[in-house]
């Protein structure tokens, strides 16, 4: 037989078998920044599962502010979210502690907090990209096909974990996380 015939060939296995050992890989990875979405009539909303957090810190024109819990034994939940206007020609959104909540898996259900209310300025050094910088709060006019997004956060105990995040402004949306 062809010694050429068996290098393809074992090429070709290697090259195979290399394959399927991406795919199983790539199969049993979980993207931990996936959003989950939710639809109502008017809008759409899309809600990344809580970051857990023992403080906030971001920066804003040169100064850097911190948010912490009030209460002993408590986290900061940091939702990541975005409203998106899919039929109507403009919708007013009025983002306050009422628009959203976060329920947990034992039925406790939690209202944001206005993030400016807790900031204080500190010395710590904001996370790389400073990715807290944009919170949803105030009232904001998005046309169709436009969206908000931002950051909403929660005082929530800190051994939390949450089945789903709703919005209720302007219509109510579920969003229900699948782990």
């Amino acid at each position: 037989m062809n010694p050429r015939h068996y290098s393809y060939t074992s090429c070709f296995a290697v090259a195979f078998m290399l394959i399927l050992v991406l795919v199983s890989a790539a199969g049993c990875i979980r993207d931990p920044d996936k959003e989950y979405g939710g639809r109502g009539e008017y809008i759409s909303v899309g809600a990344h599962i809580p970051e857990m957090l023992d403080a906030v810190v971001y920066t804003v024109q040169d100064e850097t502010y911190m948010i912490s819990p009030q209460e002993e034994g408590m986290s900061i939940a940091a939702v990541r979210t975005r409203a998106v206007n899919r039929n109507s020609t403009h919708v007013t959104i009025s983002v306050d502690e009422d628009t959203a909540m976060l329920r947990s898996e034992n039925g406790d259900e939690f209202k944001p907090f206005e993030p400016s209310k807790r900031a204080v300025k500190t010395s710590e050094t904001a996370p790389k990209d400073n990715p807290y910088i944009s919170h949803l709060w105030g009232q904001y006019t998005v046309i169709q096909n436009y969206e908000i997004a931002g950051w909403f956060f929660f005082e929530v105990p800190h051994d939390s974990a949450f089945t789903e995040f709703s919005w209720d402004d302007v219509e109510f949306v579920r969003v229900i996380y699948r782990y």
